[in-house]
């Protein structure tokens, strides 16, 4: 074996040099001979694509080519080597990378070998502790009677009417029809003009100063009030039309009826149902929630910077949605915003791992079968054919989303069963 074939044998060298939570630096040293013969090979397809004055394309001499691209053969060399070497080291290390690792520096001498500096953010490791007998405090799973009357209460003023009030003046319970105008400075606003404009007394009002100046007028009365538009001090002209009262109808058999039901007792019965599920839901929902809570209390454990941004990125962007519409944030309350939702984040991305740390340790699975009655669940609920074949394309796409899912919903069953539960 000659002195070149020796030299080119030799392997790349992986060493760890420094972990900093779940940031880990490491080097990858490459032997000079590899670096050479990369090096000719990026020079030789250089070659073929060169185009310089007084050769044909592709045919000009290699030492021609060296002069003009030298400095590009070297750059694809080094990234060619990047892209062969840096995934096996991180292999060799048993690295669990959750982001593409990023090149920090590269030092190379003719010569001497390639070394190569690179960054990785790798997956913590947590020891899933704490997550047995976690303590709940529930709350009551059925609605009371309190909770009934409030829901027909809502019923009923969502059957209310509106009648001519048998008040002489309005009041602070009355709604008011009026005709009105604006000016500022005497000077009439445009588009500030209107008739028969309902106002409720009661509620609160876009407009400062109108249930104040309102209050105490007759049926047919003018008046002009000062009010604040846009922040600006505007006299608004009014006239009281008609004075209103809000009627609701009686709790009774007729009332029943309006809504559907045979009966008041039947009513009540529907309503009860649907607030015992709705109480129930909530208190299963308050359940996993003080478990989660307890979750990434006791198990602190550093967390790669990308994901935790990626699920920052998320929150922000369902808020931005949220509030699409609404006059825009400004950066400052953006900031302020992504700075509250920094500890949030973090939670959501620890918790993620601390559920897939207590599913390893409890040997928790997700069966082929299981994956099956998954999927024929949701076929049921499909509307047609054409619905059942789109899930079913999902699931092909997402079978490991999907396990994970389960893997997660069984994980967390297991916590809610194991759980030392007291009454609120």
């Amino acid at each position: 074996m000659g002195i070149f074939s020796a030299l080119k044998s030799d392997k790349p060298k992986f060493k760890k040099l420094k972990e900093e939570g779940c940031v880990v630096t490491l080097s990858v040293e490459i032997a000079p001979q590899e670096v050479t013969d990369e090096s000719q090979t990026a020079l030789m397809r250089l070659q073929s694509l060169a185009r310089i004055p007084g050769f044909r394309a592709g045919k000009a001499p290699l030492d021609i080519v060296k002069q003009h691209f030298a400095g590009r053969a070297r750059e694809e060399a080094v990234d060619a080597l990047i892209r062969k070497h840096v995934p096996a080291a991180l292999e060799d290390l048993k690295l669990r990378v959750v982001e593409t690792p990023a090149v920090s520096d590269v030092k190379w001498k003719e010569g001497e070998p390639l070394v190569i500096t690179v960054q990785a953010e790798i997956a913590p490791t947590p020891v899933a502790k704490d997550y047995l007998k976690i303590p709940v405090t529930r709350k009551p799973q059925a609605a009371d009677e309190a909770a009934l009357a409030k829901r027909i209460d809502e019923l009923r003023d969502a059957q209310a009417r509106l009648d001519v009030s048998t008040d002489e003046t309005v009041g602070e319970k009355n709604f008011v029809v009026i005709d009105y105008s604006a000016s500022q400075g005497g000077k009439p606003l445009a588009n500030a003009k209107g008739t028969s404009e309902l106002v409720d007394m009661s509620s609160e009002q876009s407009v400062s100063g109108l249930a104040e100046g309102l209050k105490g007028m007759k049926r047919g009365e003018s008046k002009t009030i000062k009010v604040k538009l846009g922040g600006k001090e505007t006299d608004l002209t009014v006239t009281v039309t008609e004075i209103k009262t809000k009627v609701l109808p009686a709790i009774d058999a007729e009332f029943a009826k309006d809504m559907g039901m045979e009966s008041l007792d039947e009513l009540k019965g529907k309503l009860k149902e649907v607030l015992d599920r709705e109480v129930k839901s909530a208190c299963e929902s308050d359940v996993v929630r003080q478990i989660e809570e307890a979750l990434v209390k006791a198990n602190v454990f550093p967390l790669p910077p990308s994901m935790v941004e990626r699920q920052l990125e998320g929150m922000m962007d369902r808020m931005r949605r949220q509030l699409m519409g609404a006059t825009q944030l400004s950066d400052k309350v953006l900031a302020d915003l992504r700075q509250k939702l920094q500890p949030k984040a973090e939670d959501e991305v620890r918790l993620a791992f601390v559920m897939s740390a207590i599913a390893e340790k409890e040997k928790i699975s997700v069966s082929d079968a299981e994956l099956a009655s998954e999927l024929e669940a949701g076929l049921k609920d499909a509307e047609n054919e054409d619905k059942k074949k789109e899930l079913q394309e999902i699931f092909a796409k997402r079978k490991d989303q999907i396990s994970h899912m389960i893997r997660e919903r069984k994980t967390l069953n297991l916590l809610k069963e194991k759980a030392v539960y007291k009454d609120a």
